[in-house]
């Protein structure tokens, strides 16, 4: 059973890429009229096409724009706490050094006698 040809079978992922660029093309053909725009003082003409794909673009990447300043603070409290977190650990080994043995005879030094 071991020795069984393992088929590989079609990549979903790559069926589904390969429907939408198949979408696009069809829906790019079909709106390939010229539209106008006004923009401010500007006139300009540009294919239906390529104003909607732009709109959803536009649409898309504007909300990641708008948790940048957030990932920054983010990044600064991370950068904040790490270094919080090395001063600590500074700290408890300085004290674990110096923190003198209960009654004063070290653990160590019992064993050292008895052999």
């Amino acid at each position: 059973m071991e020795n069984e040809i393992k088929r590989n079978p079609i990549n979903t992922q790559l069926v589904l890429m390969l429907l939408l660029a198949i979408f696009l093309v069809i829906f790019t053909l079909q709106n390939s009229a010229s539209v106008a725009i006004r923009v401010f003082l500007w006139n300009v003409n540009v294919p239906l096409v390529v104003l909607i794909l732009l709109c959803l673009l536009i649409g898309y990447l504007l909300p990641h724009f708008s948790y940048i300043p957030r990932i920054w603070k983010l990044k600064s409290e991370l950068s904040r706490t790490r270094k919080e977190k090395e001063e600590l650990e500074k700290s408890t080994e300085k004290q674990v050094r110096t923190k003198p043995d209960p009654e004063g005879i070290a653990f160590d030094d019992m064993l050292g006698d008895e052999e």
